[in-house]
């Protein structure tokens, strides 16, 4: 009979190795150890830490864009609730693959440095784009009125949601669909009301002190 594969067990435990040591910190050793082999055996499915980490990322960042496909397929609904479902996709997908999500975030900077990760930094340009696509369009139709151009608001956006890779621990899926709906009530303040408060603060800054 084959032995089963442990490749599995690799992926997960070379996701908490470099959620919590980092890349430069993670040993192999340390990925064998967590799954209960010798570090050889790790070399039956990878050359080296830096394929390790190809493969941790890669499933989180497809399953998003797959999902983000799906969503800009959405014309019927409003902005408002695609937007919602943006931040909820985020979420889902954080949650199910944690920690390699956050390993993904956490390592973008190493990802641009080498030439094997380029497919990763269009699948980043790719949802950058669409973030502020669907701002852009909310601002087009009156749905949102934006305190700055959209490339800044789509950018404030993302950078909410990618924070939490600092405080973020999954709690099931009811608990993590209300914190999606806060952010996105928190965001929306912003992109409904951004016109008028940039307004506002214009005026105060043109009052005599």
């Amino acid at each position: 009979m084959p032995r089963p594969s442990r490749w599995p067990e690799i992926l997960e435990a070379a996701g908490q190795e470099f959620r919590e040591h980092g890349y430069e910190n993670a040993t192999l050793e340390g990925i064998a150890t967590r799954v209960g082999i010798l570090k050889g055996s790790v070399y039956n499915y990878v050359d080296s830490k830096e394929d390790l980490l190809l493969a941790v990322v890669e499933q989180p960042a497809r399953a998003l864009l797959d999902q983000l496909d799906r969503l800009r397929a959405d014309t019927d609904s409003g902005v408002a609730v695609r937007l919602r479902e943006l931040v909820r996709m985020q979420i889902r997908i954080f949650s199910e693959y944690y920690p390699a999500a956050f390993v993904y975030l956490e390592h973008l900077g190493r990802l641009e440095q080498s030439a094997r990760f380029a497919e990763f930094r269009r699948m980043d340009a790719r949802y950058m784009e669409a973030v502020e696509a669907l701002v852009a369009e909310g601002a087009a139709s009156g749905e949102f009125s934006l305190a700055a151009e959209p490339r800044i608001v789509a950018r404030a956006i993302v950078g909410m949601v990618d924070w939490m890779q600092h405080w973020f621990t999954p709690h099931g899926e009811e608990d993590d669909l209300r914190l999606a709906d806060q952010l996105v009530a928190l965001a929306l303040g912003g992109l409904a009301a951004g016109g008028s408060m940039r307004a506002m603060l214009g005026a105060l800054a043109t009052e005599p002190s």
